[in-house]
């Protein structure tokens, strides 16, 4: 028989391992690594670097052979961007800061769209949900501004958008990230605001203010959730909606989607033109944009 005071030594034993292994677990597991966190903003220089260190080279996004870019988060535009002559070297530092923030927002849509689903097939079913899952819808519901039960309308909203398309509208809006708004509020795409607080006012245009975040990453998922919540977009929410049924808006083209988004009236008061000839830049009928994802780099956890 064994001896029963040799299993509690044993027992104490593994209970004092675990509790000197949980702290190593904690700080490993848990605590954000060097590509998992919101890195400040540099100069142009610093942040080609900061993307080469992870094994990546800014003017290689978009081109031929482009899949994958690492998840460097970078909070706001390097302050010297609007200085920058080349032109080339500009844009794809450019494209490369911003592109990030809507492939990780994209991802997030599309967990909750993936669990979306999932409760549907239950509530086609008949099962009854958990309380747990009714939380979340109701929440899920007033996010997107829907009623609770309403999963065919919230499907319709609960979608990625292109990452050509939006990173085409923040190069248009933003000049290339040179305007006063994308550098003092990280204001991409001209998002509207009353005069005030989280607002910067134009200079020109007496109480007309855009918009101001805290991060890029804050700007890009305002306007993602502006594209799948406002009425002014719901053309653009059925022709992908449309697609899908169609399981066409994988391989669909941006300027399909840009004219739902422009052509006509346009809450932006764009030209419909300038947003297609900046969404067909690469002359490809799937821009190499489009197919990019997040490098899974280890320890790679997504942004709150």
């Amino acid at each position: 028989m064994t001896n029963p005071n040799r299993k509690t030594i044993l027992a104490v034993a593994a209970l004092g391992v675990f509790a000197l292994a949980l702290p190593v677990w904690i700080a490993t597991a848990l605590v954000p690594g060097k590509y998992e966190r919101m890195h400040a903003p540099g100069s142009v220089a610093a942040t080609v670097d900061l993307f080469k260190e992870a094994g990546f080279d800014p003017q290689a996004v978009g081109k031929p052979g482009f899949e994958t870019i690492p998840p460097v988060f970078v909070s706001a535009l390097p302050s010297d961007l609007r200085e920058v002559n080349d032109l080339d070297l500009r844009k794809s530092v450019f494209v490369s800061v911003v592109l990030p923030h809507v492939l990780q927002e994209n991802e997030r849509i599309r967990r909750d769209r993936e669990r979306l689903q999932r409760l549907r097939r239950e509530i086609r079913a008949e099962r009854d949900l958990r309380p747990r899952d009714r939380r979340w819808l109701e929440n899920l519901a007033a996010r997107y501004k829907t009623k609770p039960m309403d999963v065919e309308t919230l499907l319709r909203r609960v979608d990625i958008v292109p990452p050509r398309l939006a990173v085409a509208q923040a190069a248009q809006e933003s000049g290339w990230g040179t305007s006063r708004f994308a550098h003092q509020g990280n204001a991409l795409f001209g998002q509207h605001a009353p005069v005030g607080d989280r607002a910067i006012e134009a200079k020109k245009a007496a109480g007309v203010a855009l918009r101001a975040f805290e991060t890029l990453y804050g700007s890009v998922r305002g306007y993602i959730h502006n594209l799948n919540t406002h009425r002014a977009y719901r053309g653009f929410r059925d022709m992908r909606a449309s697609m899908r049924a169609r399981h066409r808006y994988r391989r669909a083209c941006a300027r399909r989607v840009a004219v739902a988004l422009f052509g006509g009236r346009s809450a932006l008061r764009r030209p419909a033109a300038d947003h297609h000839a900046v969404a067909r830049r690469r002359r490809r009928p799937q821009c190499p944009i489009d197919r990019g994802r997040l490098t899974p780099l280890p320890r790679f956890r997504p942004l709150p």
